[in-house]
């Protein structure tokens, strides 16, 4: 049956919809693993990997809080309840307080009672000391912080909600640290330090409750501290602290800093060696020694297994795929390294309670997800779940051709995917349509399949465009040299970067048609979006740039700018080289601004300021408001964004239109 271009288009857009299954959410219960795959129960045995369907899932031997609530801002993780040691109860919020509720029959006691709106309790990563006795909880102090308007168009009558805007220079969450007890309700405040607008995140306590442990940074994400409190005098003392001249941690996220079950030492993920690895400390800062190495990263640290001198990661570490995520373990004293998965693409491990096995979720470019449970050691016991893929015929998923190119200094490699449609011809010539990030918080260039801007490529390729990603300097989860490009001025080296890869690709595949070029990105690439047709409009003909900012201290989130730009009154200069507002009379190319009316992440402002600036110089641009979206757009909207992104490439690059 033959299929028009828009129903293609249509049908790779929803192709995660096609994929059912292979990835697990594992349940632990006393000797196997429960979870559910494709609406089937099923129980398995973690020694002999035998497997049992079975009509509900037993309960888990883990006890977790329920979910409370979002996250904020998108892309933050959502906040659950802390349970306490035993189980029988869990630190929850209340409005603006904290309270315990019972597991017995969901009873609410009040904890605390002096919260309010703009100086609230948050049980955000809330400790309970092992007796069960005092919990760690933050406040969070936003009274100090601007405010922004959401204005919610499509009521009966316009309504407007105001949230707290963290700008750049401007006033941003201060965050303090207390211990609740749970019976007297006596509260202390930990002393953390004069220094202002602090951001504190427990970790935990000492095996006899005598220290708590957490981390200490700023609005700038350096210097990361360890500190340790008296829990009854809130007095502290810094255990650990680490200082570098650009990033102390390996992208703007956090650094990780993992206590060990003893509590005699800690693991310290850092860059200090030019590669995020892990480093081990006992509880006074010294070094005991190093735990991973080589040129290759860390980037998560599962578990650790104490007794067997084991520590778990996730891992970049092989080489030739500097992408690739897998599966380790080293050993504590340094000794070892083991790379316990094989299959290209990414592995994400969920460990059991007894380490002595986990769950291996795995997808790659070209293999749907699959769980695989295997024996702590990496040794395999058996497939848990593969996913079905239900495509109409002759709609598979084809995936991208990988592609290295030198960036702009001509010595760097980069990694990138090229998607081409379907009924793809050498012969003929292709507009190039790039897909764009590029912000210092994140790598880009998917490594599985269902990733949402592979998908995205992989569907406008289908319109009858080559679609590429890329990955430049000044992007994480390689060597630090290859991130530290974007300190200081982040803007610098980008757009070059991917007008090297451009030509390069251009110069070795005569199908792609380069006097025809896209780009395309939301967030930090809606920004590079419009700095690519105006800083190469030689090169970038057609854009569509989804919720950006293109006035880096216009936007509410001073933490992924901060952190890579440094205080603004110490680099004004390199502030205002991020600004896009000198640059609006170079546009030539054809751009279309969209933007959420309810994106909390880059206010709606941020749009308007840019086609003010665009009205102003008298430059012709087109824009589109989506009511009630945010950051991420979903459902119906999501879908109609995607069609007039198809639509405007397809008008302004000369393919046949929707």
């Amino acid at each position: 049956m033959s299929t028009t271009k828009e129903e293609r288009y249509r049908e790779y857009l929803a192709y995660p919809d096609r994929v059912v299954g292979g990835a697990v959410e594992p349940r632990w219960v006393d000797g196997g693993v429960a979870f559910t795959d494709k609406g089937v129960h099923h129980l398995v045995d973690t020694v002999s990997g035998g497997r049992t369907e079975v009509a509900a899932l037993p309960e888990s031997i883990e006890v977790t809080g329920r979910r409370l609530r979002s996250a904020f801002k998108i892309g933050r993780p959502a906040v659950h309840e802390a349970p306490s040691p035993d189980g029988a109860f869990f630190a929850t919020e209340s409005g603006d307080d904290i309270a315990l509720r019972w597991a017995i029959d969901d009873r609410l006691s009040p904890l605390t009672s002096d919260g309010e709106p703009d100086f609230r309790w948050d049980v955000k990563g809330a400790a309970w000391s092992p007796d069960g006795l005092r919990l760690a909880a933050r406040r969070v102090d936003t009274r100090r912080m601007d405010r922004f308007p959401v204005v919610h168009w499509l009521k009966p009558r316009e309504e407007v909600e105001f949230f707290p805007a963290g700008r750049v220079g401007g006033a941003v969450e201060d965050v303090s640290l207390y211990v609740v007890h749970r019976l007297s309700r006596d509260v202390v405040r930990i002393d953390s330090g004069p220094e202002p607008e602090q951001d504190l995140r427990p970790l935990g306590w000492s095996t006899d409750a005598g220290e708590l442990y957490y981390l200490k940074t700023n609005r700038y994400k350096k210097p990361f501290v360890l500190m340790a409190a008296d829990p009854r005098t809130g007095a502290s003392r810094v255990v650990h602290e680490e200082r570098a001249a650009t990033w102390v941690s390996f992208w703007e996220k956090g650094l990780a800093c993992v206590l060990l079950p003893s509590r005699t030492a800690h693991l310290w993920l850092t860059e200090r060696d030019g590669w995020a690895h892990l480093y081990l400390h006992d509880m006074n800062g010294q070094l005991i020694n190093r735990v991973t190495g080589g040129e290759w990263a860390v980037t998560r640290v599962v578990a650790v297994d104490e007794r067997a001198g084991w520590v778990y990661v996730e891992a970049h570490s092989d080489p030739k795929r500097p992408y690739d995520t897998h599966i380790g373990r080293a050993r504590l004293d340094g000794t070892r390294f083991e790379q316990l998965t094989e299959e290209p693409g990414t592995h994400h491990a969920i460990m059991s309670p007894d380490l002595r096995v986990f769950v291996d979720n795995h997808s790659s470019m070209s293999r749907p997800p699959a769980s695989d449970l295997r024996s702590a050691d990496g040794t395999p016991i058996c497939r848990l779940a593969e996913a079905e893929v239900d495509t109409t015929p002759g709609m598979d998923w084809t995936p991208p051709e990988e592609f290295t190119v030198l960036a702009a200094d001509g010595e760097t490699t980069l990694h990138g995917h090229l998607y081409f449609p379907s009924d793809f011809d050498p012969e003929r010539t292709y507009p190039l349509i790039e897909s764009i990030y590029a912000g210092p918080n994140s790598a880009f260039v998917p490594t599985h399949m269902l990733d949402a801007n592979a998908v995205q490529s992989r569907a406008l390729a289908e319109l009858g465009f080559v679609v590429m990603m890329v990955d430049g300097r000044g992007t994480p989860e390689r060597s630090k040299a290859f991130h530290d490009v974007a300190y200081g001025n982040f803007a610098d080296n980008v757009i070059a970067d991917h007008v090297a890869a451009i030509r390069q690709l251009g110069a070795e595949r005569p199908y792609l048609d380069l006097t025809r070029v896209g780009v395309y990105g939301r967030s930090y690439g809606g920004y590079f979006t419009a700095r690519a047709l105006l800083e190469a409009p030689d090169v970038y003909h057609v854009g569509v740039a989804v919720n950006g900012v293109y006035e880096m201290r216009e936007g509410n989130g001073p933490g992924p700018i901060e952190c890579v730009m440094g205080p603004l009154e110490e680099n004004v200069a390199g502030y205002d080289a991020l600004s896009l507002y000198p640059m609006v009379p170079r546009l030539r190319g054809k751009l279309l601004i969209v933007h959420g009316t309810s994106d909390v992440n880059v206010p709606f402002a941020a749009s308007l300021m840019f086609a003010e600036q665009l009205t102003l110089a008298g430059k012709p641009f087109d824009f589109l408001p989506v009511n009630e979206q945010p950051h991420h757009f979903t459902g119906v909207k999501g879908t109609y964004l995607a069609m007039a992104k198809g639509r405007y490439f397809c008008e302004h690059l000369g393919v046949d239109a929707l």
